[in-house]
């Protein structure tokens, strides 16, 4: 009796469902899988042929699981949960997507997994209960066995591998060609016997290419077909296999090696075609991506006068003392030095979770610190494309852009191409019937929507590093589409509109001691709020030392509050917040101790460079917005706008949230641009939410783009590139239209040899990379 499932002999008592055996818990959780998403008729196809789940002794992977090994491996660990990322060369086609995408129904403890079709990654989410090692054996079971080699290493085994396929590939043609020269003039019949043995040589090459050079296409194809899907690879592989067996057929009747020149040159472009789209694929990736080089920087202590200095975070090196300020992100795998820490890692997991560290503790790069500021020891140089990628994980959607858009024209184009071969092969039955599986194959080939499918990302893939140069960073490039939609333009105001750090700040009440000024110092100096650095800067010439303050908390749209050693209670926030009973018109921070008003800072608010200029000729095209959580006095600033715009104050973070919610619900299309501090809401709740940064390192993950502040007076020219690119991506989608519509027709009449097919295939790839970065590229966002 063997297994339903891999046809395995069952010892033993068997596992039984549905009247069916299993050999294993494995192999019934595979048969549960493809039954619950359809696909259970695999075993119609295949009685008895799926792969059995690796066994949980299996020990190639065992390495894994030693603690240095796995320590540093893994990008993120908890008392619940680690995060891994693999590089598997096998991906390649939306299929493999679709699987990799869905391995928490192989196996429970695998919490989330999101794969990368460009840099052929995995990340995983995974139970601390699951050894590593299981995990990396579960990928190799189902037919993606990791490269545990990592950065240019992968890279490099990709192309490698690759290569040698073209080679093969290269070399058969070459020697097809050579020895099919006899028959290119007329001379086979002078020279039957070398014909016939040249023919069996052609064979023999040719083999190597159908099962080594080409066993991508048959694999993705054979899986596709097997799990009732489709994909782009299935008419490619009907081409090979119908070039393949007509020519062998042709060498055994000694008839001469008919289509094999064809067969092998076909494969060889097609994978001339495969390489440089991977490899353009693989520019695109993070490694070169304007995510990676996101303006921001952190206080670093220096090693010689031991003061705190601002520096990017390519300058941090091993063993630098980094401050760390409330609600910054820590930018890379440290060692706790402070005595304890709130770190908030639901920048990394997506999940919210708070956990409290002592000294010594690691903390992993992507944290959040929640409360006091406190010192940490780098473990590591700052990966910028490590931080991209965390970035990038907490989008809203998580699918691939490229398998969305492959998926979609799988399923329409492919019936289309069946319908038209259908017809040609009909029509070539009374025209000439020997030409049929030419013709046939020619029209499988240059019918494949490979330039259609690219279209996409390789325009906004360019749109993405063109906006990047300019200082505008997008989360991906399916959000760049947005910026051609958008109708209503929200600002915020403090931060965002007014300059970072406050100008002319006057403290009016009760007289400030020298050890409470060094207290207010050491409560403002925490928070990277543009109205608590201002005060901090107040103060940088008035103390000379500063005490140590505990419990500090910042309260978003409020304030901020921390104990002082003598257990007084400092606020510094909004009348609310500080119990203060007169209130002031002015936009400022009330100061209170132990519940009693002691002061009042008074800020004069000052536009950036360029903003009066920049609304004015935004009002022409958009619906203009102002949020602030500040008094109604600051509305004098914007007294020299052409027209007046809408604006709101006295506004918590909560309110700039629900104005979104009703401009999204009067049909309005938002985009808001906020400093990311007190505006997550907000920014989460737009179409489109770009975040503010100046020099420090913050931002919040929930916007789809961050802009350098110095760039604000170019969002006209931001939004104007958008419809740039719309107009590219059209002419882009134009050309490989126009290219199918001919290809298919002159096909169908019996003027495109598969070779030829073949041939444009790349072609047409190369012209729409040519187009995307000719037409993106030169263009100037001034």
């Amino acid at each position: 009796m063997g297994c339903y499932h891999c046809g395995d002999k069952i010892i033993g008592k068997p596992i039984s469902k549905e009247d069916k055996d299993f050999c294993c818990s494995g192999c019934l959780t595979v048969f549960e899988i493809l039954s619950d998403n359809g696909l259970d008729k695999f075993y119609e196809f295949n009685a008895q042929s799926g792969i059995k789940p690796v066994s949980e002794t299996d020990a190639k992977y065992t390495a894994l699981d030693v603690p240095e090994i796995f320590d540093d491996f893994i990008e993120f660990q908890n008392e619940d949960l680690y995060l891994v990322t693999f590089f598997l060369p096998a991906i390649h086609c939306s299929s493999c997507i679709y699987l990799l995408e869905n391995l928490q129904k192989l196996n429970p403890d695998i919490l989330e997994s999101e794969a990368n079709f460009t840099a052929r990654t995995l990340s995983l989410s995974i139970k601390k209960a699951r050894k590593l090692s299981e995990v990396a054996s579960l990928l190799e079971s189902i037919g993606y066995k990791p490269e545990l080699r990592r950065g240019k290493d992968n890279k490099s085994s990709y192309d490698k591998k690759l290569l040698m396929q073209l080679g093969v590939a290269g070399f058969a043609f070459g020697n097809v060609m050579l020895w099919s020269f006899p028959e290119y003039l007329g001379m086979d019949d002078m020279f039957e016997n070398f014909r016939n043995f040249s023919a069996y040589l052609t064979l023999a090459v040719a083999i190597p290419v159908l099962l080594y050079s080409a066993s991508g296409y048959l694999i993705s194809a054979y899986t596709a077909i097997r799990t009732r899907q489709l994909n782009l690879d299935i008419p490619i592989a009907i081409g090979i296999l119908i070039l393949f067996i007509k020519s062998t057929s042709s060498i055994l009747m000694q008839e001469g090696s008919s289509y094999m020149d064809s067969f092998t040159g076909f494969v060889f472009f097609l994978l001339i075609g495969k390489w440089f789209q991977s490899k353009t694929y693989r520019n695109m990736s993070f490694d070169n991506d304007p995510k990676a080089y996101f303006p921001l920087g952190v206080h670093r202590i220096n090693k010689i006068t031991k003061e705190e200095e601002v520096v990017k975070i390519e300058s941090i090196e091993k063993d630098d003392v980094l401050k760390i300020f409330n609600e910054e992100i820590i930018p890379c795998d440290s060692e706790l030095v402070s005595e304890k820490a709130v770190i908030d890692t639901s920048f990394i997991t997506g999940e919210a979770n708070l956990a409290t560290l002592k000294k010594g503790d690691k903390i992993y790069a992507g944290s959040k610190l929640i409360g006091s500021a406190i010192q940490v020891m780098a473990l590591s140089t700052t990966n910028r494309s490590k931080f991209a990628s965390i970035w990038n994980k907490s989008a809203k959607t998580t699918k691939s852009i490229v398998q969305n858009r492959e998926n979609l024209l799988s399923k329409y184009f492919l019936i289309i191409v069946g319908v038209v071969s259908t017809a040609a092969a009909i029509t070539w039955a009374f025209v000439n019937p020997s030409r049929i599986l030419e013709i046939v194959t020619a029209i499988l080939v240059v019918a494949c929507p490979c330039a259609l499918a690219i279209s996409f990302p390789f325009v906004y893939g360019n749109a993405l590093r063109k906006l990047g140069k300019s200082g505008l960073y997008f989360r991906n490039s399916h959000e760049i589409q947005k910026l051609k939609s958008i109708n209503h333009i929200v600002f915020d105001k403090t931060g965002t509109l007014t300059k970072d750090r406050i100008e002319g700040v006057n403290y009016e009440g009760e007289e400030l001691s020298e050890d409470l000024m060094g207290q207010i110092f050491a409560l403002t100096r925490q928070s990277t709020h543009p109205y608590s650095k201002s005060i901090t800067r107040y103060f940088e010439d008035k103390v000379d030392h500063f005490d140590v303050i505990s419990d500090y908390n910042e309260v978003s749209g409020k304030g901020i509050e921390a104990k002082t050693e003598d257990g007084k209670i400092l606020r510094i926030g909004n009348a609310k917040f500080t119990n203060a009973t007169e209130i002031f018109e002015e936009s400022g921070s009330y100061f209170s101790v132990d519940d009693r008003i002691v002061g009042f800072f008074k800020f004069q608010s000052q536009l950036r460079e360029g903003i009066i200029d920049e609304i004015n000729r935004l009002q022409k095209d958009y619906k203009i917005t102002l949020l602030s959580g500040d008094k109604a006095t600051d509305e004098i600033l914007f007294k020299d706008l052409e027209q007046p715009i809408a604006m709101h104050f006295n506004l918590s973070p909560t309110d700039k949230k629900n104005h979104i919610i009703r401009f999204n619900e009067s049909g309005d299309v938002v985009a808001f641009i906020g400093d990311g501090l007190n505006d997550s809401e907000a920014l989460e709740e737009a179409e489109l939410g770009i975040s503010v940064s100046e020099d420090e390192f913050r931002f919040t993950p929930k916007c789809d783009a961050i802009i350098e502040s110095d760039k604000i007076q170019k969002f006209k020219s931001f939004f104007k590139f958008g419809f740039h690119a719309k107009r590219v991506l059209r002419i882009c989608m134009y050309f490989s239209l126009i290219y199918n519509t001919f290809g298919i027709t002159f096909a169908f009449l019996g003027y495109v040899t598969p070779l030829f097919a073949a041939i444009l295939m790349p072609i047409s790839s190369i012209t729409i990379v040519l187009l995307s970065t000719f037409l993106i590229q030169p263009y100037k966002i001034k």
